[in-house]
């Protein structure tokens, strides 16, 4: 019950389990299907295929999703959810999920009751996309923040805990100081989204995090279909030097200066229709 004595569904069994793995206290991954540049996404899709991983559980939407949020696309209907993955080793965990828009607290409760008690989690690790003023020709930076003193020093080295940041906490912010509160090590990772990018699929992004994410973990990665990705995007991009307007546009931006809104805005059409048919 909540503290209006509302039933929540924190009071109904929201886990369901098509089996139970036995998981080897796996690094958990959480990937949510809406960030800039679908990075989030992105990140958590790639994982789970390329570990050949398989759905075992699912978060019920009921109580977490409006019926606004549902979809429909050739005639089906595409409702929210949460699924949980994992590799046949049992040492990787993958959430893909949108996030909740009502009762997020007993959303994030049910998911970090997965990650400790079922999986006994070594470390979770969210992942996300920023929107930034970088551009396409530029490497992604990538920022952190974590919930425990200890996983930073051990993952300093590989990334730089940076970020300086004040606002209402996102869910992720919110997953990672409920699970600190439980003990349970965490950190945060953001990955620059150039802002003409972030309504299209970033692959840049999500492999720079991938590639990070290899390193953490100690994993070897197969990232040639990425780098695919990667080069087919850069090369319908590479297009917008033949309008000299744009390119002195994204030739400022690699010279760390800012522009005005209307060049924004011109910029993300020109950039919308390179990208024509690929977002």
């Amino acid at each position: 019950m909540n503290s209006s004595g509302t039933k929540t569904p924190a009071d109904d069994e929201v886990l369901r389990f098509t089996f139970r793995p036995r998981l080897q206290h796996p690094s958990f991954i959480v990937g949510w299907a809406s960030d800039p540049g679908g990075v989030s996404r992105l990140v958590a899709q790639y994982l789970v295929k390329a570990s050949n991983s398989r759905s075992f559980c699912q978060i019920e939407p009921a109580g977490f999703y409006s019926l606004s949020g549902v979809t429909v696309n050739d005639d089906v209907a595409q409702f929210p959810q949460g699924r949980f993955f994992c590799n046949e080793t049992g040492d990787v965990m993958v959430l893909q999920a949108d996030e909740p828009q009502s009762n997020k607290y007993e959303f994030l409760s049910a998911v970090l009751d997965l990650a400790e008690r079922h999986a006994h989690a070594r470390a979770l690790y969210t992942i996300n996309g920023i929107t930034s003023l970088t551009p396409h020709t530029a490497v992604r930076g990538v920022s952190a923040f974590f919930n425990d003193a200890g996983l930073w020093r051990r993952l300093r080295q590989f990334v730089p805990a940076n970020m300086d940041w004040q606002g209402p906490p996102d869910t992720s912010a919110y997953l990672l100081w409920l699970a600190g509160k439980r003990g349970l090590p965490g950190a945060s990772l953001w990955v620059e989204v150039p802002f003409y990018l972030s309504g299209h699929e970033d692959f840049q992004s999500a492999e720079a995090i991938l590639s990070l994410l290899a390193m953490m973990l100690g994993r070897d990665l197969e990232l040639r279909e990425l780098d695919q990705l990667v080069a087919d995007q850069n090369e319908k991009l590479a297009h917008l030097q033949d309008d000299p307007e744009i390119e002195e546009k994204i030739r400022t931006l690699e010279e760390g200066e800012s522009l005005d809104r209307q060049e924004q805005l011109e910029l993300i059409e020109a950039v919308d229709s390179a990208l024509k048919g690929t977002a």
